[in-house]
């Protein structure tokens, strides 16, 4: 995701003050809104609960057993309230920045064509390469072709492809949500419903119904087609819309919030071994993302992290949280590079693991795994973003050092391997020394062109204007 930024404000606020509530009104030209920190808490720990997935999913080759099996697709099934989250993230960033900001396709575009669909190229290259059979170009360059179309250069990858596929949709989204929003829970009802009978059809296979061609297509894009997660989008773009007002209820009901959480995990507990132990259903369709009860889960789960976040940043000082805030948002920034690079570390860690670690219990390799996996790719990430060029493969961009930066940087680089780096540094002072003579030079062509004499006080100035530093 990527994950868009949600206010570009230089003294941004923060989020325990509530935002007045406002009628949806026609974008106009306003200053930038507040800062929504909690989105940098949700950004990272949705992330990070991806990875979770990916490691728990493909660490079962470690105890082959039919128990260890169904106990450890158990813990992936809790964590499948991800794609959830980075739905209702992704819209609800949208529709706060553009709530009261005029949508131009150009400005939106050259964002995001940068910001997402250019490392999402660039990963895609990366990964058919670590998996190519051929080093032909043509091949490759179909194959890449496919799979920028189909998100299928590697497993995690249709998170982006679901992004862009928002994106398209955005400025209508924004324009009907726009008029539907003076009914909020009206539209909130029909959307989980239609979620609910659309999971409810992926389930049963209902679209085998349709004819071959549709049937086949609906049953290999159904995980990275952008409506079937419709009522996440929705969501997060209603509850932009009225975010004071779910802010207070949440601060009011966190009791409620999480005894629903509760409820609605043990429910999905329940649903799974049910179909293991009575419907007699394979383990990836026990284990599967896309069935009813999910829906309800996944709700209860986005509110709880939102009502844990706005929590805690509601509580804090502007003072003593500030550099916690810095560490959120750094964190959150790398996000979007950890949907794309986590893969290339757990496929090192999983070689490693079968070659030297198969003799150690799961239950603590699992977890190592998932923390060395983290948080190399946190580190990775943040490397990249403090370089320039190299940050946008991760989505963000790293404005170029100034002049006097990069000889300084030269200077060190070359000392270091030996090399001759003062040149540069001379010229670079030779500019400005050429740079301030020229600047003298034209005050005393000013002064020549004065048409009266200069006074005491004003002949001192012009004379030290004139005189070169260090003289």
């Amino acid at each position: 995701m990527p994950p868009e930024k949600v206010s570009s404000v230089a003294a941004a606020v923060l989020p325990g003050a509530h935002l007045p509530e406002q009628e949806p009104s026609t974008p106009s030209a306003k200053s930038p809104r507040p800062y929504l920190y909690e989105l940098d808490r949700l950004r990272i720990i949705t992330a990070l609960s991806v990875v979770a997935v990916h490691v728990t999913a493909l660490m079962t080759f470690l105890d082959a057993s039919i128990p260890a099996l169904q106990a450890q697709n158990a813990f992936v099934t809790l964590f499948h309230f991800t794609r959830a989250v980075f739905m209702f993230v992704t819209a609800f960033a949208l529709v706060y920045v553009y709530e009261q900001k005029r949508f131009t396709w150009s400005e939106f575009w050259k964002r995001r064509g940068i910001g997402v669909l250019l490392p999402y190229v660039f990963c895609s290259f990366v990964y058919l390469l670590q998996d190519a059979h051929t080093s032909s170009p043509l091949p490759i360059i179909q194959t890449l072709f496919v799979d920028v179309l189909q998100g299928s250069a590697s497993y995690q990858l249709y998170y982006i492809l679901l992004t862009i596929q928002f994106y398209v949709l955005f400025p209508l989204f924004l324009k009907g949500l726009r008029r539907v929003a003076r009914h909020p829970w009206a539209v909130l009802g029909v959307s989980f419903a239609l979620e609910l009978g659309t999971l409810y059809a992926i389930q049963n296979n209902l679209q085998s119904h349709l004819p071959d061609g549709i049937a086949s297509l609906a049953t290999q894009y159904e995980n990275s087609f952008v409506l079937v997660y419709q009522f996440y989008f929705i969501l997060g773009g209603l509850v932009a819309l009225n975010l004071s007002s779910v802010r207070a209820f949440l601060l009011r009901h966190g009791r409620l919030i999480v005894v629903s959480v509760g409820v609605t995990m043990a429910a999905l507990e329940l649903n799974y071994f049910g179909l293991l132990q009575l419907g007699h259903v394979s383990l990836d369709a026990a284990v599967a993302v896309l069935q009813p009860v999910m829906a309800f889960y996944s709700t209860a789960v986005i509110f709880l992290l939102y009502w844990l976040a706005y929590r805690q940043v509601s509580r804090m000082a502007q003072p003593a949280s500030a550099r916690g805030q810095r560490i959120w948002h750094a964190l959150s920034d790398s996000a979007f590079g950890i949907y794309l690079v986590h893969p290339l570390f757990l496929t090192a860690l999983i070689s490693l693991v079968s070659a030297y670690f198969m003799a150690w219990p799961p239950l603590l390799v699992v977890p190592l795994v998932w923390l060395i996996t983290a948080a190399g790719s946190v580190a990775f990430c943040l490397l990249l973003l403090r370089i320039p060029l190299l940050s946008r493969l991760v989505g963000r961009a790293r404005p170029m050092p100034r002049l006097p930066v990069v000889a300084a940087w030269w200077e060190n680089t070359t000392s270091l391997l030996g090399w001759s780096g003062r040149l540069l540094i001379r010229r670079v002072k030779r500019w400005k020394k050429a740079t301030r003579s020229s600047s003298a030079l034209h005050a005393e062509q000013a002064v020549d062109a004065l048409p009266h004499r200069l006074e005491a006080s004003e002949s001192r100035t012009v004379s030290l204007a004139c005189k070169k530093p260090g003289s």
